[in-house]
């Protein structure tokens, strides 16, 4: 038998055309990879988002409860319902525009104007206490009379107030827990990892206050950091007490407190006390931490003014919008609240999908970004360092120092 001989020219031929064979096979199974890896991940999240109704038809329907009206509650629901427009299971349209505080925010606008094949927001369903400590347990009454009349779907809880009230077995109906300053520390649930209850499950971001603080005290490098809030077990909450003492510790700075009444019913009188403690802590701090007392809000503007004139700089726990309204710095919250929104409408999801509430994560951070106001700083003749101002997620004012 003979043996077949290629020449050289034949096998350098072969040797291109194997290569070329070889890069193709390459290039196609790289792309299947690509696709197995980008594309059907995609298809399985869509899936699992994919808008559905109970049992094939009617609507999953859904309560609302909070403690009262406040500013982030008005934010974080705006966010959940944008949310719930992107993943298709509310009609995409435009909100109406709320400005500050409003009891229940957005319901109105979702039982009347919104429009969803998959929800139901009934004009009933929705309860506040409106900041009345003496009208929470009748509330809290009607709320679980509500929850335990067996039609009730899933409930949002809006706040440490309404957590609190629901984080218990005297109902069942799946609890998702929203703007929270601590659900931890205010025995919502048991830990970040286990709510402790089967139908309940909140955000965690336990270390969101120290990083903001020490974050504050880096930039600016105060030795005496003042703050005012109620003196109460839910003032210090809302307030990151202990996270302060925490970071005081660490950094070895002094606090700086004064205490009024943030929970009366008369909230011209919470108002004045409030500006009279800032006031009071202006003359003695060198920098200003504003915590999420009702009062603080409804006075941001004025409350402001105070700190320019006295020369102070000064940090919101609340976000970008007080630095807006004159608070030298805070977080930003424009895309904080945006993924917060998709994170709490994904646990909607999941849960009317047929998730337990407890096996949902809880873990779920704050973006880091900084906004600043280069208006404030300049009238409290404060330079902002450089670095700050590149990594700066939103400014306002003039950037020019």
């Amino acid at each position: 038998m003979k043996s077949l001989r290629i020449n050289t020219p034949t096998k350098k031929m072969c040797l291109i055309v194997q290569k070329k064979i070889s890069a193709e096979i390459s290039v196609l199974f790289f792309t299947w990879l690509v696709l197995w890896q980008v594309l059907i991940p995609t298809f399985v999240i869509a899936d699992s988002v994919q808008p559905r109704n109970p049992d094939g038809n009617g609507k999953w329907r859904i309560l609302y409860y909070e403690g009262g009206p406040y500013i982030d509650y008005t934010d974080c629901m705006r966010a959940i319902i944008k949310g719930l427009m992107e993943y298709g299971w509310i009609e995409t349209a435009d909100l109406p525009v709320i400005d500050g505080d409003q009891e229940k925010p957005y319901w109105d606008w979702l039982a009347t104007e919104g429009r969803s094949k998959h929800l139901m927001f009934s004009p009933g369903d929705a309860f506040s206490v409106g900041w009345v400590e003496e009208d929470r347990d009748t509330v809290k009454k009607k709320v679980l009379n509500r929850l335990n009349s067996g039609d009730i779907d899933l409930v949002i809880a809006m706040g440490s107030w309404a957590g609190q009230d629901l984080a218990t077995n005297q109902h069942h109906v799946p609890t998702v827990v929203v703007s929270t300053s601590n659900p931890i520390q205010a025995n919502i649930i048991d830990s970040a990892e286990d709510s402790g209850l089967d139908h309940v499950t909140a955000r965690v971001d336990s270390k969101r206050y120290i990083r903001q603080i020490r974050m504050f005290h880096r930039i600016v490098g105060f030795k005496r950091l003042g703050v005012v809030y109620e003196n109460s077990v839910d003032g210090r909450l809302y307030s990151a007490i202990k996270e302060l003492e925490i970071v005081s510790n660490e950094r070895h700075f002094e606090i700086v407190r004064c205490y009024f009444s943030d929970t009366q019913k008369n909230r011209e009188i919470a108002g004045r006390d409030c500006l009279k403690c800032v006031e009071q802590v202006a003359d003695i701090a060198d920098a200003f931490y504003l915590t999420a007392m009702l009062a603080i809000d409804e006075q941001i503007i004025p409350i402001a003014e105070i700190l320019k004139k006295k020369g102070l700089p000064s940090f919101s726990m609340n976000g970008s919008k007080n630095v807006e309204k004159g608070i030298l710095m805070s977080v930003s919250t424009d895309e904080g609240y945006r993924a917060q929104g998709l994170y709490d409408a994904k646990k909607i999801i999941d849960i009317l999908n047929g998730a337990k509430p407890r096996d949902l994560e809880q873990e779920f951070p704050d973006p880091l970004d900084i906004a600043i106001n280069m208006d404030t700083a300049r009238e409290i003749g404060f330079s902002v360092p450089d670095g700050v101002l590149r990594v700066a997620h939103k400014i306002y004012g003039n950037h020019g120092q």
